[in-house]
């Protein structure tokens, strides 16, 4: 039997290749089928970004119940869910007639998919099993939306011209279907080590301590170690600063991307590009994130996580202000490289925040909290693709993130490190 070291690492490849899937086809691509329902269901920018908007607002809804879930139900059961009902709503969108139709299949459906197979499932499966090298753990992991991104929109590109975007989802549906449940079915056969303690000096799963040992919470556990038996109630998460400040923080950010990311298409005709273009900004946007969640993995183990969030930030500044003055295409493309880069730092870093404040068994519900914040960066493009349509430019809402970012910058000064929070909050072992 392979032992538990190797095998969390199989879980690691595991969990990118389930936000592939399901992040490649609901968020990357998403630009790419916004193109032909603007034509065809003749919508304002605003009203197909209602669409993504209604996903983003309802996963925030849905989160906090599904992570609950996953810190008590097997997450076998619950992955197997989300791809049939990701294949249910795929299936369903082909048949729309109206856009108000697929505004309805994403604000239902397409919400349970994404956080019983996304981000949210991805990161409470690394964290169960990860204490030692978490961070670098879920930078990897984090890659499986990029891994999407690379893939899955040149793909889909082709097939919308050659077949149609009702075609499309049908063949993702069965694409999804084919290569998830056999996945699940082979690989979430074993439970994570107790507590997921990895030893740091032989990185193998701790053996229950003897009834004469002495207490384990002692000054040589890392941070991480001392938390992990602790169980947070969700009135706890809800009313610490351990929570409600990386949270806010992390808001601006998240709106930042989401205004970027799901308007693309948009910002490709303005310029006078083709259609076709927008594919390859996304990969661009998707090898910009690959290099920064590699970036914050693997420095978040090793510096203040706050550091993390101030140069993703300043990052995503300096991307904006390149696309506020873009003129043509190579500029869109140096703005769009920079928002990737900053973008993709957010989810192994929101993984590190809040595992390293909150420990391991609590994760799934304290994450299911922070993706509420998915839910206000929902708002974001509709809000763009609105100010587009008033004043027929997008500048409106860029100046916007500036003016947002600001204070969440100065808040994270006053986030706790993990030693701190250790001491704001007695140890409670999980009964």
């Amino acid at each position: 039997m392979i032992s538990a070291q190797r095998y969390r690492w199989i879980i690691v490849a595991y969990s990118l290749v389930i936000q592939a899937v399901c992040v490649g086809i609901l968020i990357y691509c998403f630009a790419l089928f916004s193109l032909p329902w603007l034509d065809e269901f003749g919508s304002s920018r605003r009203d197909v970004m209602i669409t993504i908007s209604g996903l983003q607002l309802a996963m925030g809804i849905v989160s906090p119940f599904v992570g609950r879930a996953m810190d008590r139900y097997a997450m076998r059961n619950i992955v197997l869910l989300g791809v049939v009902l990701l294949a249910l709503g795929l299936w369903l969108c082909q048949l729309a007639t109206a856009l108000w139709q697929i505004w309805l299949i994403y604000a239902t459906v397409m919400p349970l998919a994404t956080v019983m197979m996304g981000t949210l499932a991805a990161q409470t499966l690394v964290t169960k099993w990860f204490v030692q090298q978490r961070g670098l753990a879920l930078g990897l992991s984090a890659l499986g939306t990029n891994v999407g991104g690379l893939i899955l929109p040149l793909m889909v590109a082709a097939l919308i011209v050659d077949a149609g975007w009702r075609q499309t989802f049908n063949l993702l549906a069965l694409m999804a279907l084919g290569l998830v449940v056999p996945l699940t079915l082979l690989i979430l056969r074993r439970e994570p080590p107790e507590h997921s303690r990895i030893h740091p000096a032989r990185g193998e799963p701790d053996t229950p301590s003897p009834p004469t040992q002495a207490p384990t919470n002692t000054p040589t556990q890392t941070p991480a170690e001392s938390l992990a038996g602790r169980v947070w109630t969700s009135r706890e998460i809800l009313s610490t600063r351990l929570f409600w400040l990386p949270f806010l923080a992390l808001v601006p950010l998240n709106m930042a991307f989401g205004a970027l990311q799901f308007n693309l298409g948009g910002l490709v005709r303005d310029i006078g590009a083709s259609d076709e273009s927008t594919a390859a900004l996304i990969t661009i946007s998707a090898l910009g994130m690959v290099l920064g969640k590699l970036f914050c993995g693997a420095l978040g183990d090793r510096i203040d996580h706050r550091v993390l969030f101030w140069l993703a930030n300043g990052v995503m500044c300096i991307a904006i202000g390149q696309l506020l003055v873009a003129e043509d295409y190579p500029g869109l493309m140096r703005g769009v490289a920079g928002m990737g880069l900053a973008g993709g730092g957010l989810l192994p870093m929101m993984g590190l925040i809040f595992s390293a404040r909150f420990g391991v068994e609590s994760f799934g519900r304290v994450m299911g909290f922070v993706m509420l914040s998915v839910m206000l960066g929902g708002l974001a493009p509709v809000i763009a693709g609105w100010t587009y349509d008033v004043s027929g430019s997008y500048d409106t809402a860029l100046w916007g993130v500036y003016v947002i970012t600001l204070p969440a910058v100065v808040a994270m000064k006053w986030l706790p490190t993990p030693e701190q929070a250790r001491k704001l909050h007695p140890r409670k072992l999980h009964s």
